[in-house]
């Protein structure tokens, strides 16, 4: 007895580039698997003539069509999945890049606290010895500096 073949493979996929023929028989295979594996459940032993009636429905123009369809939402699925990590790992990227870049545009102009400290009291130092040089010029060149307050005084009139 000669085996008789099943041609499904060219019925599904139309040459070695075809990625939605080759899902599409993959899909094909693990039905194939499924259904062996009822059949084994049933305590049917396995031989080509079990798997006839799986051919034949598995090798009309709808199914052929169902696993190709299916293969096509799949690879939707692995496309929406890919572009959905790879717009992730962008945007988890893009904001480390643009933290790291406002630290290092931060860090120059902001100095620590010891540095503040001692600048600020160096200009204070500047600043006193600027009042006590032009006090001490003032105070020998015979100036005098006079400042004149008047209170004003709010009298209450009676009529």
């Amino acid at each position: 007895m000669s085996k008789k073949f099943n041609y499904i493979y060219e019925k599904l996929v139309d040459d070695k580039n075809d990625i939605i023929g080759h899902i599409a028989y993959s899909i094909y295979k693990q039905d194939k698997i499924d259904y062996i594996t009822s059949k084994k459940e049933e305590n049917l032993e396995i031989k080509n003539k079990i798997l006839i009636p799986f051919h034949e429905i598995s090798s009309t123009a709808s199914s052929i069509e169902a696993y190709k369809i299916k293969a096509e939402i799949v690879m939707q699925a692995f496309f929406e999945n890919t572009i959905s990590e790879i717009y992730s790992d962008i945007e988890k990227e893009t904001k480390e890049n643009y933290t790291q870049l406002i630290k290092d545009t931060i860090k120059p102009l902001t100095s620590g606290f010891w540095k503040s400290f001692w600048a600020g009291l160096l200009s204070a130092f500047i600043f006193a010895l600027v009042i006590a040089a032009i006090a001490f010029i003032l105070q020998f060149q015979n100036s005098t500096i006079n400042v004149t307050v008047d209170k004003n005084k709010t009298e209450k009139t009676t009529k």
